[in-house]
């Protein structure tokens, strides 16, 4: 019934009284619709947003978890390609633990006598010298580090081929020579092969700083090492031993490191 195009006073009539239910039903239908499109629909983002926001955590992980593998890749590339220079036989071995409060700052390794470690093998990194292992369980090795007070190890000055002995000293080390000993800031420490079991040439650290006694004979010389033990994570066993190591272990008995590390297993 259209108005403009009727003039019966009953179609006229008819039309008054179905307005009231016209503009409710509307009125209902409009309101129903917003609603759908507001909430009900928008409850069905939330949803796909919910689900893709998980999608994308899960993307994420994967994406870390291939750095990871990718930088462990590169760090393995790293040690294999360092090993390739020396003939001798080795083990690649992960680090699972590390002690700063025990006699010996050390670090732990899952190679052990099963392995074919040994006391007294060196331990390397592609940087550098970690340390030498001193003690051995079946299934793993503590490794006592290059920085500990009480190691010691048989060194060259690469550029004057200056002969010492470097001692652990904390987070670095310290080696004393002849005042007259020439020696500059930034020169490189190699391994002497002379004694320790340690092949000639591996990389131990550099100078960074040069102190003169008051003796006015000797000089004392900071060197930091190549190797940041704190970010450790796979080393190489190198299936050499030290003959010093060797005589003191047949004298001594097998367990003397293990008295001298306090006869712990953690």
């Amino acid at each position: 019934m259209q108005p403009w195009s009727t003039t019966s006073s009953l179609g006229m009539l008819l039309q008054e009284v179905a307005y009231p239910f016209e503009y409710a039903w509307n009125t209902t239908t409009g309101f129903v619709s917003s609603t759908w499109r507001h909430y009900i629909a928008l409850s069905e983002t939330a949803k796909e947003n919910t689900d893709l926001r998980s999608e994308i955590n899960g993307l994420k992980t994967k994406i870390l978890d291939y750095d990871e593998k990718v930088q462990e890749i590169s760090r393995l590339r790293k040690l294999l390609g360092f090993v390739q220079h020396y003939d001798q036989r080795h083990l690649v071995a992960e680090v699972i633990g590390s002690s700063k409060d025990s006699a010996f700052r050390s670090l732990r390794i899952n190679k052990g006598e099963w392995d074919g470690a040994r006391v007294g093998m060196p331990i390397v990194t592609a940087d550098g010298v970690v340390g030498r292992i001193i003690r051995t369980g079946q299934k793993f090795s503590d490794v006592h580090l290059l920085s500990d007070s009480n190691f010691n190890i048989d060194i060259l000055l690469q550029r004057t081929r200056v002969r010492g002995v470097l001692q652990g000293y904390g987070s670095h080390a310290i080696l004393t020579l002849n005042r007259r000993a020439e020696i500059r800031i930034g020169d490189t420490v190699i391994t002497s092969g002379i004694v320790g079991g340690f092949p000639k040439g591996l990389p131990v650290g550099r100078v960074v700083k040069i102190s003169y006694e008051s003796d006015h004979i000797s000089q004392s010389i900071k060197v930091e090492p190549w190797v940041d033990f704190e970010r450790v994570e796979e080393v190489i066993v190198l299936e050499t031993h030290d003959p010093e190591i060797q005589k003191i272990i047949e004298s001594a008995g097998k367990d003397w490191f293990k008295r001298q590390t306090g006869n712990g297993e953690g």
